[in-house]
Parts: C-alpha cells; sequence; structure tokens
C-alpha cells in the first residue's frame, strides 16, 4: 500500500513538476508567429492543465475548475465567454442523457434487453465478441453514456465467463471486447455517448440533430465497428473450451420477473424521445428539449414517477460535467485571444490541402500523434479541434469535417488504456484485461483508424455533400 502510494505521489510530483517548468518555459522563451499576450497567457494556462490531466494531479474536474479560474483571474475572457457552455442546449442535453440512463439502469429495462439478445445470440466464443458489438449499439439507444453501458454489460459478460468455464486467455479477451465494442458503438449514435460526440459537435460550432448526426457517422461508425470486431477476432483467437450455460441465462432472466410497470413506463418515454429526436428536422425541437422533456416525464407523478430527487445528484456525473466545461471553455477562450489561430498557423502547413483525402490525412495523422503524447481523448478534442476548425476555414471546408475527424480521431485511436477513459475503465479486475492486451490490439488498430478517417469518412461525406 505504501508503495502504491509513493508511486501515485510521484506521478503527481512529476505532472506539478513540468506544468511548472512549461509554464517557465513558455513565458520566458520567444514563440514563432503573432501571438498576442493574452494569447500567451492562455496558451501557458491551457497546456498547464493538460499536463495535470493527464499525470492526474487532481482528480480532471478540479484541475479544469482551476484552468477556468486562471482564465477569469487573468481577464482573458468574461464569465459569459468561459462559461458559455451553459448558455448552449449542449450541456442540457449531456444532462438529461445523463438522467435518462439512470432510469433506463435502475428500472432494469437495460438488463431485461440485454437478456433477450443473449439468449438468442449467445452460443459460443465468436458470438459473444459479436453480441458485445450488437448490445453495444443497441443499449445505445436507452443508455446515453458509455461508462454505466459498458459496466452493465461487462457485469452480465462476467456471469457468462464463469458459467461457461472460460480460461484466462479467453475471459480477457472478451473483456477487452467489452470496451473496445463501446468506444466503436458509440459513435453511431449522436447519443451514443453524451459526452465526446456532444463535445465535437460543440467544436464545431455548428447545430446538429440526432438524425443529423446519424446521417453523418453512422456508415462510418458501423464499418469502423466491423472493422474493429473483425481485428479482434483475427487476433485474440479462440485458445479453451467455451460451453455457453443457457440454462443459467435463462434462470438470470427468469430471476427479473414480469416486466414492470416502471420499465413500461421508461420505455415509452424512452421510445418518445428517439421518436423526437429522429423527426427534429420536422419540428425543430432542439434534441436537448427533448431529453428535458422526457426528464421531467419520468419525473411526474402517474405518468412518470421514475425519476426521484435523488437522481439530480445521483444520476448526473458532475466531475465529468466540469470536465466537459473546461474542454469547451479551451475553444471559446483560445478563439477570443488567438490562441487557437496560432496553433493552427504554427502546427500545420500554411495553406490546408484542397483534396478532401489529403486533408483528412493531415488533421487524422496530427490528432492521432497529439493523442498519443496527451493521453486524454477530450483533452486532446479541447486543444486540437479548434485550431483544425480555424485552418479548414481557410480552405472553405464545412466545419464538422475537422472537427469529426479528430472526433474520430481520438474515439478508435488508443495504444495504451489511459488514452480513452473507457478502455482505461476496464483494464485490471473489471473487465479482466491488461495493459499488454490494449497494446496488442491498439497497434494494428492505428491502420483501421485512419483507413476510417481517409478512406470511410471522406468518401461518405464527399457523397452526401457534407464536403
Amino acid at each position: 500500500m505504501n508503495a502504491l502510494r509513493a508511486l501515485h505521489w510521484n506521478r503527481k510530483a512529476a505532472g506539478i513538476s513540468l506544468s511548472l517548468i512549461l509554464a517557465a518555459v513558455l513565458w520566458a522563451l520567444p514563440l514563432p508567429g503573432d501571438l498576442s499576450p493574452a494569447g500567451r497567457k492562455t496558451l501557458i494556462i491551457t497546456l498547464f492543465t493538460v499536463v495535470w490531466w493527464v499525470f492526474n494531479v487532481v482528480p480532471p474536474a478540479y484541475a479544469a475548475l482551476m484552468m477556468l479560474t486562471g482564465y477569469l483571474l487573468f481577464g482573458l475572457a468574461a464569465p459569459e465567454v468561459v462559461f458559455r457552455i451553459w448558455t448552449l442546449p449542449l450541456m442540457w442535453l449531456i444532462i438529461g442523457s445523463f438522467l435518462i440512463a439512470s432510469a433506463v439502469t435502475k428500472t432494469g429495462l437495460a438488463q431485461r434487453v440485454a437478456y433477450f439478445f443473449m439468449l438468442r445470440y449467445a452460443a459460443s466464443y465468436r458470438s459473444l465478441i459479436l453480441l458485445t458489438y450488437l448490445l453495444g449499439f443497441v443499449l445505445g439507444f436507452l443508455i446515453p453514456h458509455p461508462f454505466p453501458r459498458a459496466l452493465l454489460l461487462m457485469s452480465l459478460m462476467r456471469a457468462i465467463i464463469q458459467k461457461a468455464g472460460m480460461n484466462q486467455a479467453d475471459a480477457a479477451s472478451v473483456g477487452l471486447s467489452v470496451f473496445i465494442s463501446t468506444t466503436a458503438t458509440a459513435t453511431i449514435l449522436l447519443t451514443g455517448d453524451s459526452t465526446l460526440n456532444l463535445a465535437a459537435v460543440g467544436f464545431s460550432g455548428q447545430a446538429v440533430g440526432w438524425l443529423e448526426w446519424a446521417r453523418y457517422m453512422a456508415v462510418p461508425g458501423i464499418i469502423a465497428s466491423l472493422l474493429m470486431m473483425a481485428l479482434h477476432l483475427l487476433l485474440f483467437r479462440q485458445s479453451g473450451k467455451v460451453q455457453i450455460d443457457r440454462a443459467a441465462l435463462q434462470a438470470e432472466q427468469a430471476r427479473l420477473g414480469a416486466i414492470s410497470r416502471p420499465e413500461i413506463v421508461t420505455l415509452l418515454w424512452v421510445l418518445l424521445a428517439l421518436l423526437l429526436w429522429a423527426t427534429d428536422f420536422i419540428h425543430h425541437i432542439d434534441p436537448a428539449w427533448v431529453a428535458l422533456l422526457v426528464v421531467i416525464g419520468l419525473s411526474l407523478p402517474k405518468v412518470g414517477e421514475v425519476l426521484e430527487a435523488k437522481d439530480i445528484s445521483a444520476g448526473i456525473n458532475w466531475p465529468i460535467l466540469f470536465f466537459v466545461m473546461g474542454a469547451l471553455a479551451i475553444g471559446s477562450v483560445g478563439k477570443a485571444t488567438g490562441m487557437s489561430d496560432w496553433l493552427a498557423n504554427s502546427l500545420l502547413p500554411a495553406s490546408p490541402p484542397q483534396n478532401p483525402y489529403s486533408f483528412a490525412a493531415l488533421i487524422g495523422g496530427v490528432t492521432m500523434v497529439i493523442h498519443t503524447l496527451l493521453g486524454s481523448a477530450l483533452a486532446c478534442m479541447s486543444l486540437v479541434s479548434p485550431p483544425m476548425v480555424q485552418y479548414a476555414a481557410a480552405a472553405g471546408w464545412n466545419p464538422l469535417f475537422p472537427a469529426l475527424l479528430v472526433y474520430t480521431a481520438v474515439s478508435i485511436h488508443y495504444l495504451f488504456p489511459f488514452q480513452h477513459v473507457v478502455i482505461l475503465l476496464g483494464q485490471g479486475e473489471t473487465g479482466g484485461y491488461s495493459t499488454r492486451h490494449v497494446l496488442k490490439y491498439g497497434l494494428p488498430l492505428t491502420v483501421i483508424a485512419l483507413l476510417v478517417m481517409i478512406l470511410v469518412e471522406v468518401t461518405w461525406w464527399s457523397m452526401i455533400g457534407m464536403i
């Protein structure tokens, strides 16, 4: 225990030391290009915070609050700029998504749906891998956040693994597939990841509805999921006997009993949300307000009575909310102080490529390198997206083009667990896999990520007229 504490302190001490050295260097040394004093201060505060995020000096939410306070104390932007996200539908869609996820999980509706598919399709090692992707997608309609979705699916898979008599290698493979499939299938729906997906939309500065996101990302997301699943089956072949105990699955399903009133009520409200999200081009009600209306409905007497007062505190992941607030503030403050323009001019060629495939290769490649160095998907997005969007404007590209490329690069590319919080969530006892498993998968995944961005996304977006 003492050794573990020492290791944690050494990591934090290294982060504090590096952030102070970096701040001093950036303050003292001349920087290339024309960066204003306000832009230099924004750069220092931002990178200082990013280092704290990477080294986990303090919980990420507190580091984000520190950064926002720094922006205000140094007069880099007005409060309405720093906290602009609270005036946008984006924040309220995230809050609504968390509460809907809480209702679906607490009523047992998600478990019932999962057992429905497991009893029909769980028959072998290969089918379990396929099932992680199928359920990852299906549960994305009901649970609009990857954390509870992955943990719920893993808890169900763990019972199957134990009763199937899997050896350690096959068990680790299935566990890894649960969390990998969550990152892949989360790209298909806007509410597949109510943090990362909505942040990507926020960085683009565009209004994107639920159906619009599906139009842009469903085909690339499905293809990416299929490629990632095929890669998993190729790299992690079955090494032992796997005997699925269907009787045990039926017993677990029977234990849920008959479908309850709270489950029926929650299902009806979620179906209403999906219907309104899918038809927003007709009624023009923002997806955020739809989410809040459904949340209100789930709390009403008679027609709801599912969400309670305690769900406001327990059902919403406030640390993630503060982290998102800080990440998006980097974009708004960086744009106001000129930091975003300076970063684009410093990191990228003077003239953006006019060929969309070359542009995607440049943006995707640079983002993947920075993501590998920084580790955090959202931290990388917050630092890279604003200058990439500004850079793309010079070539007349749709702002969604660079924003979604950056999003894809950080969503489906990782070499180590710490580079994607969902993969990190499952490492160790939770999912049964180690850093070695992730690295074995992550190296060839780099090629798949580039293929998806350069060939699949550019071709698809050109076909539908987005670029």
